[in-house]
């Protein structure tokens, strides 16, 4: 399983420029505990009637209220384990496209069903090569990984539904403790920045804390909530406890979260040009803000990634409706992987952090075109390329005739090195060249292909 962050920051970043759902606009993707919790179920409430009640209460009518719908997703195989939502959020489920939820909602509410229950073992960092095994370590690293994910659309809200517990006789000692252990991490280390590999937690994700609403010391649902001794699903008594809990905590975390969003931030990102880091960012709107500090962290020198290092200050716009457009240079960049981030300061002193950008820089990348290997081939060869800066990268391959037989690679290129693959199945015996275009960089080579 390969997890493409740069390719998701993207894709993330597009989003936010697209459209800006109402976070009170919400999808629940139910599956089968969460349709039981969402009613009536046999129960004298449900969660539609306790959204009525919440805006009522609020007085909220028409476009200022809460809007939730059910949806039972993903789907194809039927199964929402945090594997799974790792590569939804990643872009590696073909099945599970989440960027239409992400166009039409502004709250989103996930959940994994009483399989995820089901651990294993407290695990190591090598459980990462089975990303399915079901261990603390691996439940964790899904976590933070979908989260990071979150954290970088700051005009969406997210609603995490811990394990659903399941029944003594379903389970055994070891995967309840297990269960327990991991939501106490996720709701009271994780959620309140305490974490020590993640750090700070997003303004814009609310871990709901199901598991434990539910369970007995040791860590297993109590058969008053369950539909009867052979079966984990929610029953009645489960909905009417839970049904008014899910309403007032996700809805009041929404509204905490609406309150205090001073900068819309809605593109950061970097960039190497001559030999310097070029760092850009746009907000949305503007009020109080006092401007940005930049701050770096440099992996190459510290083990904790979380140690960051104040390059420079940009006075902010201080109250400002329409979208503006920044700019920062860190002159003097360190060869190897640095982050950056922006720590947004109010007039007030009030600070709030963005998603960090990750850049590679070596210094002594230059533009160049390498003889493919093998050569003579047959049928396949890799053509290996660099670029010192980020730039839009053509290589065709041509006859000897100047004949242009097919395009190899058409796309902007951050700068590095690359390599692509030519698989010649389908052309004959012969001498062909390759050519590559790179800003004003233009070499060729000759490859054989020997049948």
């Amino acid at each position: 399983m390969k997890f493409n962050f740069i390719i998701m920051f993207l894709f993330f970043n597009y989003l936010l420029l697209g459209q800006n759902p109402d976070l009170r606009n919400g999808i629940f993707f139910a599956h089968s505990t969460g349709t039981y919790i969402w009613g009536p179920n046999g129960s004298n409430t449900s969660i539609p009637q306790e959204i009525d009640n919440y805006n009522q209460t609020h007085n909220y009518t028409s476009a200022n209220k809460f809007k939730v719908v059910k949806e039972d997703w993903p789907i194809n195989p039927w199964t929402n384990e945090w594997v799974r939502w790792h590569q939804i959020f990643d872009g590696q489920d073909s099945t599970a496209d989440i960027r239409p939820y992400l166009e039409n909602y502004g709250l989103i509410i996930i959940k994994s069903c009483y399989p995820s229950s089901g651990m294993t073992s407290w695990g190591s960092a090598s459980d990462t090569l089975e990303p399915d095994r079901k261990s603390v370590f691996n439940y964790k690293w899904h976590w933070r990984s979908f989260i990071k994910k979150m954290e970088l659309l700051p005009n969406k809200f997210f609603v995490i539904w811990t394990n659903a517990p399941m029944l003594a006789n379903k389970t055994d000692s070891n995967e309840a403790s297990l269960s327990n252990k991991f939501c106490t991490w996720a709701k009271d280390t994780l959620a309140n920045g305490l974490d020590m590999e993640y750090g700070h937690f997003p303004k814009n994700v609310f871990v709901f804390d199901y598991f434990h609403k539910l369970v007995e010391n040791d860590g297993t649902l109590p058969l008053k909530y369950a539909v009867d001794s052979t079966d984990n699903h929610p029953n009645s008594a489960a909905t009417e406890l839970i049904a008014p809990q899910f309403v007032q905590e996700i809805f009041n975390a929404v509204l905490n979260y609406e309150s205090v969003t001073p900068v819309e931030l809605i593109k950061f990102s970097g960039s190497i040009v001559n030999k310097q880091i070029q760092l850009n960012w746009e907000t949305a709107t503007e009020l109080n803000n006092f401007g940005f500090e930049v701050e770096k962290n440099e992996l190459s020198k510290n083990e904790n990634r979380f140690n960051w290092e104040k390059l420079g200050f940009v006075k902010g716009s201080g109250n400002c409706s329409s979208p503006t457009k920044y700019f920062f240079i860190d002159q003097k960049p360190t060869k190897g992987i640095s982050h950056y981030r922006l720590k947004q300061i109010d007039f007030n002193g009030s600070i709030n952090y963005s998603s960090f950008v990750e850049i590679n820089f070596v210094d002594n990348w230059e533009y160049s075109l390498k003889q493919n290997y093998p050569n003579p081939f047959n049928p396949s060869t890799i053509i290996e390329f660099s670029i010192p800066e980020d730039t839009f990268v053509k290589i065709s391959l041509y006859d000897l005739l100047g004949n242009k037989i097919k395009i190899l690679e058409n796309s902007f290129k951050k700068a590095g090195c690359y390599k692509i693959k030519l698989n010649a199945k389908v052309l004959s015996s012969g001498i062909y060249l390759y050519k590559i275009e790179a800003n004003k960089f233009f070499d060729s080579k000759k490859l054989l292909i020997i049948k």
